[in-house]
């Protein structure tokens, strides 16, 4: 393999970083979207994975285990057919946006529920005579009384 200049593999660097948002240092399915529809890609989800299952093979990556930074290197600087030749100034946006895009995709799937309520039926840590006012002004009388505060 031909040396990189080391400004462009620090570009290289960082892009994978911005798209590696949960720093484990492969990029699976779903991390690497961002960067496919960066260089072209239009598909849908279905075609996403196909394309994915491709490129994993293309590069002799397990698609499971996802694309670490040597094998996305070789994407980037590969200008055949199969590959995702970037110039600089392509991988400068690219690390420059991809962790916003990922991020918002990410908020954007978060579904948004309400935190589920306990109610807390024992309290081990009170005098009884102190936990009656919250258990009955609060609690309607429903917090009872650890047999270890009865001292």
């Amino acid at each position: 393999s031909s040396a990189v200049p080391s400004d462009r593999m620090s570009l290289m660097r960082t892009a994978f970083a911005k798209l590696d948002v949960d720093g484990v240092g492969r990029l699976g399915c779903h991390a690497l979207r961002p960067f496919a529809e960066f260089t072209g890609f239009e598909g849908n989800d279905a075609d996403w994975d196909a394309e994915y299952e491709a490129l994993c093979l293309h590069l002799g990556c397990n698609p499971a285990s996802g694309i670490d930074f040597e094998a996305f290197r070789h994407a980037v600087e590969d200008d055949s057919e199969e590959g995702c030749h970037c110039s600089d100034d392509e991988l400068r946006e690219l690390a420059g946006e991809a962790a916003v895009a990922v991020a918002a995709e990410a908020v954007a799937q978060v579904p948004l529920k309400r935190p589920a309520s306990v109610l807390l039926r024992q309290q081990y840590r009170m005098h009884p005579a102190m936990n009656r006012f919250p258990s009955q002004q609060f609690y309607g009388g429903q917090v009872g009384d650890d047999i270890s505060t009865h001292q």
